[in-house]
């Protein structure tokens, strides 16, 4: 597919756009969800890999702590003070966020879709994202996941179009490096081999090859994933009994019956999933609207804390929600106005995701029963489908095992990056279509909406990085 020159341009401003505000949030930030960074602190101290037990986020996979101390190390920081050692391992992400804008700005290029205007907003809906961009510049391993799952999922992508051996080992290499840096990019292995399966049965390649990639996929992938000494999954079972360790859990929580455990008044709960039936059959957006952050109210605890699709939504497009850590919080009224506009006007691309997630199941679905080539090759064998999906399902269990608030976290299902301008452009671009041969007004008036939203994003993020540099430099 070819790109008009002034299209071209415009993804490059949107790019450059990104580039100033993950830099301007890591020049500033010093804080993360999770310490991640004591990861790295005993990495350089002891010069091994530290076991579950030393540190509260010691039980991860260590790809990200590992190079993240070998750079420090290069650049003679291994003393330097944490604060400057926090700025160093956070330019990692920033570097690996902008690699992973890359990948999806060739994706998006690459996609077989005409509309130039809908590949921008699709591309800068993700690269504009506040979530998305707020991980960026913490030191975390999230980053990294996101950055491996993105390229695995690039690669099988190829590979679906045209199978080589050579695209098949970068797809090997890097699923292993995206479990390698985080546990959920099992997800991605999983859907990349039932990709690999689908083409023994519709035979894109001779049976002979389809049987042998997806049997080399299945064998190597857990194999070497064991035998990597960065999961630390065979020091794990030697000393913990099990190859990927994690703390106590919680009760499960009850079908319909509200699960004890967290009372209304009870102002330091973290509700969460209090049933099934109220944690993932609800949508509490009016409440959401009433108090746009995650924070305890007179009453408790707002109702959007125990509905995941309410939490899940809102941390997908806003970096002021969490509402954490300490520097990045807020207080009153501040930032709602920005907050509200943003979830009202993400209900457009959500819509627009979960449509498209539709056709694509649909054509999968079409293709599988009529065995009908066509269908299943623009799935990409069902490739964004399966992966949007599993990273949904990943989460959702996760959070009804663990089941407070703080396990819904949108940024768990952001290795499916990949799937959100896909899925976007397949439902906006029949869409607009449509909408362009009745009234060219109503397609001026989605273009605004998603202009808007994006300006929004926009000043979401600014915002925080002028907050967090007053509480530093200022206060």
């Amino acid at each position: 597919m070819t790109m008009s020159r002034k299209f071209k341009i415009l993804f490059l401003a949107v790019f450059l756009l990104s580039f100033l505000l993950r830099l301007g949030l890591t020049l500033v930030n010093r804080q993360a969800n999770d310490d991640h960074t004591r990861v790295v602190e005993l990495i350089l101290q002891t010069n091994k890999l530290p076991i579950t037990s030393a540190c509260g986020e010691c039980f991860q996979p260590k790809l990200y702590h590992f190079t993240a101390a070998m750079i420090v190390e290069s650049l003679g920081l291994a003393n330097t003070s944490r604060s400057n050692l926090i700025l160093a391992i956070q330019f990692v992400n920033f570097v690996a966020g902008l690699v992973t804008l890359v990948i999806v700005w060739i994706f998006i290029y690459k996609l077989p879709f005409k509309n130039e205007l809908l590949k921008l907003l699709a591309f800068a809906l993700a690269a504009l994202n506040p979530a998305l961009i707020g991980i960026n510049a913490q030191a975390t391993n999230d980053t990294f996941a996101i950055l491996f799952s993105t390229l695995a999922l690039y690669f099988a992508y190829i590979f679906c179009q045209k199978p080589k051996i050579g695209t098949f080992l970068l797809i090997l290499l890097f699923t292993l490096l995206g479990i390698a840096s985080k546990s959920n990019a099992w997800v991605t292995a999983i859907s990349i081999l039932l990709v690999l399966l689908t083409q023994i049965y519709f035979r894109k390649t001779s049976l002979k090859k389809a049987v042998i990639f997806s049997t080399a996929f299945l064998i190597l992938v857990p194999t070497l994933t064991i035998l990597n000494p960065l999961n630390q999954y065979i020091v794990n079972y030697r000393i913990y009994g099990t190859p990927v360790t994690s703390r106590s859990r919680p009760p499960l929580p009850y079908l319909f019956r509200y699960t004890p455990g967290c009372e209304p008044k009870n102002k330091d709960c973290r509700p969460g999933i209090l049933s099934v039936k109220s944690g993932f059959f609800t949508f509490r957006y009016i409440s959401l609207l009433e108090n746009p952050r995650n924070e305890g109210v007179s009453e408790g605890y707002p109702a959007f804390q125990t509905s995941f699709w309410t939490f899940m939504y809102a941390g997908a497009h806003s970096i002021h929600f969490l509402n954490y850590p300490d520097t990045w919080t807020t207080s009153g009224t501040q930032g709602f106005a920005i907050s509200r506009g943003i979830f009202i006007l993400a209900l457009l691309p959500t819509i627009l995701i979960l449509v498209g997630l539709a056709i694509e199941v649909l054509l999968l679905l079409k293709g599988s029963f009529r065995r009908d080539s066509t269908s299943i090759q623009s799935t990409s064998h069902g490739l964004f489908a399966w992966t949007f999906v599993g990273y949904l399902l990943f989460v959702a269990l996760y959070t009804y095992i663990w089941r407070d608030f703080s396990f819904m976290k949108a940024i768990f299902a952001f290795p499916a990056l990949l799937t959100f301008p896909l899925l976007f452009l397949r439902a906006a671009e029949p869409l607009y279509k449509f909408l362009s041969g009745r009234s060219r007004l109503s397609t001026y008036l989605l273009d605004a909406g998603l202009i808007a939203l994006l300006i929004l994003y926009v000043l979401d993020v600014s915002t925080m990085i002028i907050q967090i540099y007053q509480l530093k430099y200022m206060l």
